[in-house]
């Protein structure tokens, strides 16, 4: 909220504390100078209401009050028993039967305030009254208002600031209170707020309800990676757990919150602005997610809201983009404008057991609450309608992977100095005695001179592991008439592919030969022996979590335990897959991308240099952050190395 939003609920509730007091002149300059920074607040009204000095001022602000809220239900009586109070008397010879009329009245009146009273009772038990104005007079709600606002705000703008820095697939401690259970193979502690941990080690969470007396209200926030095909990698959605609500979380050997059972308890409710409890989520425009909300699948994409009621509705409200339900083995697509609910019950109150209903318009409560959490969405004119069909077609077009781009290659091959299945070698006559030969390298041929003239080459085959350049290696012959070689005896002649050899021979001008070369590749680029890593010894307070795979991933989280802040200054990556078919694509840091050149090559090796500028590559003392290696096609169940260097002159290693 603004400054300006913040002075005024100070003012408000200020004001109540001098009326509580019997302060009413205090209470009136108060008033006074709210309504000059907003002359319709209903709060400011209802206050002023409390503070008059005579009838005059009373209908005044009663009459103030109906402006804003003509569906006040007590400023209406208190208008209408004033004004019947001024109205003139009747005559005396019907009095008799006025006052027998008004006798009656009463007694129908306090018959009725009695069924009334003991009607709402049983609403107000029984949850149907959302809250309590059993015990609230109009002043009281009016102080109620200001005393949430006030709470309300505070809340949201601690969760703020102390989650500002959550990293992907990772869960805040927002504000007071939250009750935690974590996995055993938890390092870090979920107790107080600015607590972060990875969402694998959250097992169970409670938020607390919002209590004005104690001012508490419990807000957790997850920060979980966009898991749509056509979301851009390393894109987060936020995930907000608010007020008395409890979050079970159901995702087996995942690092993110794939799947949880959650419910939202139905009680008394101080604050309008705040109708319920539960989850509210948001993900970015042209990204999603897909989730198992109580056992329901849900596809989201945009802002909605949810609520569950054990043994009642799960709600699922959106405010902007749209959503798939599905549940039962039947699907619905909700729009902007829209919400769906799903029965509930089973094991815990929890299960979905019911299709999900036909679209239905949001009420009141819903906008308040989403107006209250993110400023938006505070009337139907806030809302951009987005129909059944159209979701249907948002939703479907972001669920379709995007289609693989096989490249075909395209260059025509001359038949000049090129490797082709059979290669020739060819002697081309001059005038002159000395001839010259062009040969094409990676090829060791031995000549055995036969008894005839005619010698023939059987060639020894050499392949590289990889070929990446053409040389042309120039041999000369001297033809003599006597066919004796210069050679050794062994008549061998090796050529190497990076020099240029000379070999002489003597043999008779009219001597011409054409040899042939054949031979079948045998190129296997795959090493034998794993290539070894950076030198840096390892770190001793710097600690790597075990490597582990999704999908095209390889997801690690790395501990800084030193006193001060670290960075990555190298990334050295191995791993045993034919090039052709897999390349390192993109390094991830907490969702950031640091690089996203594309190297085909095991080991792939990133230096400080080859990072993107000005990207984050610091992990501060005691934080953990999130490295992912993101590969082109998907991940082997082995054979891969990492090695990460830091600026601190020391590595950490893993291996899967």
């Amino acid at each position: 909220m603004n400054a300006s939003g913040d002075s005024l609920s100070e003012k408000l509730r200020a004001a109540a504390e001098f009326l509580r007091a019997g302060q009413k002149k205090e209470a009136r300059r108060l008033l006074r100078e709210a309504l000059e920074m907003d002359r319709n607040n209903l709060a400011t009204w209802e206050l002023l209401w409390r503070a008059v000095y005579n009838v005059r001022e009373e209908m005044h602000c009663l009459k103030r009050i109906l402006a804003i809220d003509p569906n006040h239900l007590a400023a209406k009586r208190r208008l209408e028993a004033l004004r019947s109070a001024g109205r003139p008397s009747a005559r005396s010879s019907r009095r008799k039967q006025r006052e027998a009329a008004v006798l009656l009245l009463l007694f129908g009146s306090l018959v009725s305030i009695l069924c009334l009273g003991i009607g709402g009772i049983a609403l107000w038990r029984s949850g149907y009254i959302p809250f309590g104005f059993a015990n609230l007079t109009a002043t009281a709600l009016a102080e109620n208002s200001a005393s949430c606002q006030v709470l309300i705000d505070r809340a949201i703008q601690a969760s703020d600031s102390y989650c500002d820095e959550t990293g992907a697939n990772r869960v805040c401690y927002g504000n007071t209170m939250i009750k935690a259970e974590l996995a055993q193979t938890a390092s870090q502690q979920f107790a107080e707020r600015g607590d972060i941990i990875p969402v694998r080690d959250l097992s169970r969470m409670t938020a607390s309800p919002l209590n004005l007396s104690t001012q508490e209200w419990g807000i957790a926030v997850f920060k979980l990676i966009a898991n749509l095909p056509r979301s851009l990698p390393g894109e987060t959605v936020t995930m907000v757990v608010f007020g008395n609500a409890t979050l079970d979380n159901q995702s087996k050997n995942s690092d993110s919150l794939e799947s949880f059972y959650f419910s939202s308890e139905l009680g008394q409710m101080v604050c309008e602005k705040v109708p319920f409890d539960g989850l509210l989520i948001n993900s970015p425009d042209g990204s999603g997610i897909r989730l198992t909300v109580n056992g329901s699948e849900l596809t989201l994409m945009g802002t909605a809201s949810v609520k569950a009621i054990k043994n009642g509705d799960m709600e699922v409200t959106v405010y902007k983009g749209s959503a798939r339900i599905v549940s039962n083995g039947e699907e619905q697509y909700v729009g902007a404008g829209q919400k769906s609910r799903v029965k509930l019950g089973g094991e815990g109150g929890v299960q979905s057991i019911s299709p999900p209903s036909e679209p239905e318009p949001l009420s009141q409560e819903e906008l308040n609450m989403a107006c209250t959490m993110t400023g938006q969405f505070c009337s139907p004119a806030e809302i951009t309608p987005v129909s059944e069909e159209q979701a249907r077609s948002q939703i479907e077009s972001q669920i379709t992977p995007t289609p693989t781009l096989t490249l075909t290659p395209t260059r025509t091959l001359t038949p000049s100095p090129t490797i082709f299945p059979t290669n020739t070698l060819l002697v081309l006559p001059v005038t002159s005695p000395t001839r010259r030969v062009t040969l094409t390298p990676t090829r060791t041929p031995t000549r055995t001179p036969g008894p005839s003239r005619t010698p023939t080459r059987t060639p020894t085959i050499t392949p590289t592991p990889t070929i990446t350049r053409t040389p042309t290696i120039t041999a000369t012959f001297t033809r003599t008439n006597t066919p004796t070689p210069t050679r050794t005896p062994t008549a061998t002649n090796t050529l190497t592919p990076t020099a240029t050899a000379t070999v002489t021979q003597t043999f008779t001008p009219t001597n011409t030969f054409t040899p042939t070369n054949t031979f079948t590749p045998t190129n296997t680029p795959i090493p034998t022996n794993t290539p070894s890593g950076p030198t840096e010894p390892q770190c001793v307070n710097v600690t790597l979590s075990p490597l582990t795979s999704s999908g095209t991933d390889l997801i690690m989280d790395i501990t800084n335990s030193n006193d001060g802040t670290i960075t990555i200054n190298r990334v050295f990556a191995y791993w045993v897959k034919p090039v052709q078919s897999q390349k390192l694509d993109q390094i991830l840091l907490d969702g950031n991308v640091l690089w996203n050149t594309s190297d085909p090559d095991s080991p792939s090796d990133i230096t400080a240099g080859d990072f993107i500028s000005g990207a984050d590559r610091t992990i501060a003392s005691t934080q953990t952050r999130q490295l992912i290696l993101r590969f082109q096609n998907a991940l082997e169940a082995t054979g891969y190395d990492v090695h990460i260097v830091f600026d601190i002159g020391c590595q950490v290693s893993g291996s899967k």
